[in-house]
């Protein structure tokens, strides 16, 4: 399966030049010197690092004769060389592609890292274990290919990519986007003209095949059919364009049907010409032949004992396989039947009655020894609704999704709720697939499948199910249309007192989505007070009305959050709303163990969307306390997370953070940098979240350049989030009382007073004490920089302690109490430095310079080491130092285990240390320790 050309595909090049190479034909490859130079050029710089790159071209163009050929220069130099193929129209089970490629690699899976390992092997069907989430099924794959290529240098060949199952196609993307140190390199063919399964075709290198040259296909054509008259050749030539398939095929056709040129149809494209001309072929076939053709096109590729088995039960046998051998349409290894190419499959497959497909399908079914696969067949033999089928086959989607192979989990659910008698089940395997899907990232097929369920009638745990997945999906994707919900029907389902708590699960998931996208405040009264009407023991209803209104369930929800977590901590979901609500009724304490325990669940249940959710919201609370570094690496790994699983929306609220955190630092151009990353992200709008702290990351580079009145503005538009825009206020009211409009933020300034008050949070009134002594006239200032500088000793938070001393200390030097000045100057400027804040460090030391004092050893920031170490870096670097392995590191943050010792490689230096002993200490030297 897979040849695109005949043969070992004789095709030659612009100068007609002819390059011989050990096929296993021993044939001569014409041409494609040009091409063939460039793959094997790949191959031969192997060494250097790995790549990966795409054939493409029309049907028949040589591509798979090309990539023999480079396979054969692969196999000479001493290369690896693995392979998986993809077929046409398959009932894949998940990972068929994957488990093609890999399977002989798997002597090396006791290798990978162990939840890499029991990820990879129960994606492969050859180990029992919890779901395995994609990204660490990939990273596994990853994995082992890095430790195969460390013994020898290895070749992926990939034939016939866009009919690749969609599970193994994404593996092979992730794989195509990460190849760099290991000598990997990855070819992939594709049709010209079909979708792809995956964008690795658009990660990789492109290599088009075009047609053959003029004199190329004369020769071609003359080896092949040298008898033919010149009218005959030239009409062949014509219609073939240079395809190398149709110079091979058309004269067998013509030779068919023993017309000259009749069964040429000009008017068709190459494809369907070359279609047509495979079926003239079939045209002297026997009945029962034809029938075993079909059965064998019908088969995906199943062994040849499975197929010569069902032939058997429609009386066919080894008799009327002979016909279609002598014509060369199938062959045989004695393990599969080979189509002669994959065109003469599809127009079998296209030209079938549905009869005898249905005959086929029976047939295989009845002999299949996989039970997926005998389904799959059952189902595809049935043209009538069939409970018993359908039910058949909703279990072999739950099967897939146990296996993490979630695509072909949505397909199963979706042809099991074709077959389904009633509306109601109808709905509930539509309502499974649309969630398998959103799961999967495939948002477009989330959204189709929630319109179809929203034209059934579902009941009540269908209409629950579905209005989160919606919601949920609105929130993490940002696509069009994900949001709306018919609340009228979904009220009027769940409304008896016996769906309470259903119904309670539906307002809390739209309260996070009426304050994730800041809708109109009428809809958040509305969600409220239907909440406080219904009566139910739900955790989730406290958590809903703490997200809508915060100031209306305090003070006595503030008491009750850390009472709750125990009851949401198996939910990644639920435990991160908890986390929110405690943002918003200012108990940080209770939202940082919150993130930490859904980032831990998460992890142990491999939801990587709800992963990258946490280690976001871990972000933000680890900034208010001061742990920058920590901060930036927890958000470029959020960013990272989100990207690879499809969620732009997570993605933006990620990378907001971490412009904040380079803002924090003093790194204006990386704040800058990732908020344009960020916007990019944001084509389908922005999470009012997101939003905020973007503007807040912009709002602190304009501060820290002095451009005020540009601060104001950013933090002006705040407003769009309550929480951030309160957390903020110290920072408008510095802009404001710089930039001459002190006055602006009076209201602000009262309100956030108000909250501080409310909650009684330390934090919140430090920041407003620090608001009040900026805006206090001379005598009354020095009281709130006091009160402020007590109030942030009790807030946890010492970057902002930091921050008020800075002012404070500021303030004194204008007053010329230089004494008292340098006192709050140099304890600012020692948490800068512990920090990493280097902007607000130098203008520290500035203003302890300008009080007479030389700032310690001269620095106004961290001893450096020789380079500075990437957030990645820093993250392993700091595991290491706990006493983790590579591979128990490489568990812990998705990468190969390879490739954290590629990054230990480069830190080593970085810190001045020769071995995983000295990072500890290297690590506090520097300022880079760990803050736990």
């Amino acid at each position: 399966m897979g040849a695109d050309g005949p043969g070992a595909g004789l095709q030659a090049g612009a100068d007609g030049r002819v390059l011989r190479l050990s096929t296993d034909e021993q044939r001569p490859l014409l041409g494609r010197d040009e091409e063939l130079a460039a793959l094997t050029a790949l191959l031969d710089r192997a060494g250097e690092g790995g790549t990966a790159v795409l054939v493409e071209g029309e049907a028949g163009m040589g591509k798979t004769a090309l990539v023999a050929a480079v396979e054969a220069h692969a196999r000479r130099a001493g290369h690896r060389v693995l392979r998986c193929t993809g077929v046409q129209g398959s009932n894949a089970v998940g990972f068929d592609g994957l488990h093609e490629l890999l399977h002989p690699l798997l002597p090396y899976a006791d290798a990978l890292p162990e939840r890499q390992r029991g990820a990879l092997l129960t994606a492969l069907a050859l180990h029992d274990g919890p779901v395995p989430d994609r990204l660490l099924v990939s990273t596994a794959a990853l994995g082992l290919l890095e430790e195969a290529a460390a013994h020898r240098p290895v070749l992926v060949r990939v034939e016939d990519l866009h009919w690749v199952d969609r599970s193994s196609a994404e593996v092979l993307d992730f794989i195509g986007l990460r190849l760099s140190n290991a000598p990997i390199v990855v070819v992939a063919t594709a049709r010209t003209g079909h979708d792809p399964v995956s964008a690795f075709p658009c990660s990789a290198a492109r290599l088009e095949l075009g047609p053959l040259r003029e004199d190329a296909a004369e020769a071609l054509l003359a080896e092949r059919a040298g008898g033919l008259s010149e009218t005959a050749r030239r009409r062949i030539l014509a219609e073939a364009g240079g395809n190398p398939l149709a110079l091979r095929e058309l004269p067998a056709a013509l030779a068919a049907t023993g017309a000259a040129g009749t069964s040429l149809a000009t008017r068709l494209p190459t494809t369907r010409r070359l279609e047509q001309a495979f079926l003239d072929q079939l045209s002297a076939v026997p009945a029962g032949s034809r029938a075993l053709l079909v059965l064998a096109a019908a088969a995906d590729d199943a062994v040849l004992q499975d197929v010569m088995a069902a032939a058997r039960t429609m009386d066919l046998g080894l008799a009327d396989l002979g016909p279609l051998e002598v014509r060369g349409l199938l062959r045989t290894d004695l393990a599969t039947l080979h189509f002669r190419h994959p065109l003469l499959r599809s127009a079998v497959l296209g030209s079938a009655t549905a009869a005898e497909l249905a005959a086929a399908h029976r047939a295989l079914a009845s002999v299949a020894r996989d039970e997926t696969r005998a389904a799959w067949h059952r189902a595809s033999a049935t043209f009538e609704r069939d409970e018993t089928i359908a039910t058949d086959l909703e279990t072999v989607a739950r099967r897939a999704e146990q296996r993490g192979a979630r695509p072909e989990a949505v397909r199963a659910y979706e042809r099991a709720a074709t077959l389904s008698q009633g509306d109601a089940g109808r709905a509930r395997r539509l309502g499974r697939a649309a969630e398998t899907a959103r799961a999967a990232g495939m948002t477009s097929e989330a959204l189709e499948l929630l319109e179809q369920v929203d034209a059934l009638a579902g009941d009540p745990d269908t209409v629950t199910a579905t209005a989160v997945t919606r919601t949920v999906l609105s929130l993490t994707t940002g696509s069009p249309g994900a949001g709306r919900i018919e609340t009228d029907h979904v009220r009027s389902v769940l409304g008896g007192a016996e769906h309470t708590d259903r119904l309670v699960e539906v307002l809390w998931v739209w309260a996070l989505s009426v304050r994730g996208r800041n809708l109109p405040r009428a809809e958040w009264h509305a969600i409220e007070t239907q909440l406080r009407g219904l009566s139910s023991a739900s955790p989730l209803k406290p958590v809903a009305l703490a997200l809508l209104n915060p100031f209306g369930t305090a003070p006595a929800a503030r008491a009750d959050l850390p009472h709750l977590v125990p009851q949401l901590t198996d939910s990644p979901l639920g435990i991160a709303s908890l986390a929110i609500a405690a943002e918003s009724l200012q108990d940080l304490e209770t939202a940082l163990t919150c993130w930490e325990l859904a980032y831990e669940r998460a992890h142990e249940l491999g939801a990587v969307a709800d992963e990258a959710q946490a280690l976001r919201g871990r972000s933000t609370i680890l900034l208010l306390r001061g742990r920058i570094r920590d901060a930036v690496a927890d958000a470029e790994y959020a960013v990272r997370m989100a990207t690879e699983s499809q969620l732009p929306l997570v993605a933006g609220m990620a990378y907001g953070t971490l412009a904040r955190a380079h803002a924090l630092l003093g790194d204006a151009t990386a704040a800058e940098q990732a908020l344009r990353d960020g916007s990019a992200r944001s084509l389908g709008g922005r999470l009012a979240l997101a939003s905020a702290d973007a503007r807040w990351a912009a709002g602190l580079v304009a501060l820290g350049q002095h451009r005020h009145r540009d601060a104001q503005v950013e933090f002006t538009r705040m407003t769009v989030h309550p929480t951030r825009s309160l957390w903020a206020i110290a920072d408008r009211t510095e802009a404001a009382v710089h930039g001459g409009r002190p006055e602006s933020v009076a209201e602000a300034l009262t309100e956030a007073e108000a909250v501080a008050s409310t909650f009684r949070s330390a934090h919140l009134t430090a920041l407003v004490l620090r608001s009040r002594a900026l805006l206090a006239p001379p005598e009354h200032a020095e009281s709130y920089y006091l009160r402020a500088v007590e109030a942030g000793q009790l807030s946890e938070s010492p970057v902002e302690l930091a921050r008020t001393r800075l002012l404070f200390g500021e303030w004194l030097r204008r007053e010329r109490r230089v004494v008292e000045a340098r006192t709050h100057l140099r304890e600012a400027l020692s948490e800068f430095v512990a920090a990493g804040a280097a902007g607000f460090a130098a203008r520290a030391a500035a203003e302890l310079r300008a009080a007479g004092e030389a700032p310690p050893n001269g620095r106004s920031g961290p001893p450096a080491a020789s380079a500075p170490l990437t957030p990645q870096e820093l993250q392993i670097a700091r595991l290491a130092a706990a006493g983790m392995s590579n591979r128990e590191i490489a568990d812990r943050i998705y990468l190969s285990h390879r490739t954290v010792s590629t990054h230990l490689y480069k830190v080593f230096p970085k810190l001045g240390v020769s071995s995983r002993a000295g990072l500890a200490e290297a690590l506090a030297a520097s300022g880079h320790a760990d803050q736990d």
